[in-house]
């Protein structure tokens, strides 16, 4: 049931569509009730969240009905819907539902040396 609430959530916005670069990006988030949570997409499917000195990983992604759904090892579940570019939280702890802001995406940049 809460499966179907969030895919009705994330789906009734449509926009172009803006898909995630899973090849090492960095998001920065701004949620109700955790403030900035920063999410890196790593190489190979690897995922990690960061807000507040807390840190968690995930591995993978589902799409299902258009929507990625990323799960991490707390528990919480990041929800993305490539056609609005729009993110919610679904925090484990709390039980609850947050829609994010995006404040930025960008490309991780590592230098060799």
């Amino acid at each position: 049931m809460k499966k179907l609430f969030f895919i009705a959530v994330l789906t009734t916005l449509t926009f172009p569509a803006l898909a995630l670069n899973f090849n090492s990006t960095v998001l920065k988030l701004k949620c109700p009730s955790r403030g900035l949570i920063e999410i890196t997409l790593h190489a190979f499917g690897h995922i990690s969240e960061l807000w507040k000195g807390h840190y968690y990983v995930g591995a993978g992604h589902e799409v299902h009905n258009g929507t990625e759904y990323f799960k991490f090892s707390n528990g919480d579940t990041l929800m993305h819907n490539p056609k609005s570019d729009k993110f919610m939280f679904y925090f484990a702890k709390s039980h609850t539902l947050k829609a994010c802001h995006k404040l930025s995406e960008q490309p991780i940049k590592v230098a060799f040396n």
